[in-house]
């Protein structure tokens, strides 16, 4: 991942899922950028340690203080007295150093769902022409996906379990185009405001038989399941 999709003014941010029993690490040792800093705004879901040491995690000199990658592992929810809960995921902050000069990174942590996709994002320099960033690229499977989407909504529609006059319809179609976008599939769900579980179904609704999902059941839905989502 380019530096510039997270830090700067041509910041496009940078969503990341963490599994559970799998833990996601954030590197910094290509950019040989020094880690002075990290805030973790929504701590409820996840805990943080580092490969040296920072203020406030470990004890050490503030002479001595610094690392070079990060590594997030998903906990189960802990309620704190004063705090509310991130509903589309916490905000990570990074501050580093390099020479005399200070950046800083900004990150979206969310639960992953499903079977862990990667364990690792490295941070690289961007290139000296400063080229534009790299768009999602859609393969058959976002395409397919992205299909099976719509005729979900259709099939719901014919049903009159949703009327296309609505916020939620409104966060379906964006669901559709960012997953025929190539965005990948739970974090278009994410960006859209769409739970994974109305999009399995609506998936299944469409056609679809081969989800990842952790306990198989029949499709049934109603109005109900629809108006939660509203």
């Amino acid at each position: 991942m380019q530096a510039s999709q997270v830090s700067g003014e041509k910041a496009t941010g940078q969503t990341v899922q963490v599994w559970a029993g799998h833990g996601v690490s954030i590197s910094f040792y290509r950019t040989e950028e020094v880690i002075k800093k990290i805030w973790l705004d929504d701590p409820s879901k996840f805990v943080i340690d580092v490969d040296g040491c920072l203020e406030g995690l470990g004890r050490c000199s503030r002479e001595g203080t610094g690392a070079g990658l990060i590594h997030l592992r998903r906990i189960e929810t802990v309620k704190i007295p004063g705090l509310p809960q991130a509903t589309y995921g916490t905000h990570l902050t990074v501050i580093t150093e390099s020479g005399s000069t200070k950046k800083s990174y900004h990150f979206r942590i969310i639960p992953g769902t499903g079977k862990p996709e990667y364990s690792q994002l490295e941070i690289i320099g961007d290139s000296s022409n400063d080229r534009e960033l790299r768009q999602p690229k859609a393969d058959y499977t976002a395409i397919s996906d992205s299909k099976y989407i719509a005729k979900g909504m259709q099939f719901a529609l014919s049903k009159q379990w949703i009327t296309s006059d609505t916020p939620l319809w409104e966060r379906l179609t964006k669901l559709v185009e960012l997953r025929s976008q190539g965005e990948e599939l739970t974090i278009a769900a994410t960006n859209a405001g769409v739970s994974m579980q109305l999009v399995e179904k609506l998936m299944l609704m469409g056609g679809k038989r081969l989800l990842e999902m952790p306990s198989p059941k029949p499709v049934e839905t109603n109005t109900a399941e629809f108006r939660s989502q509203k």
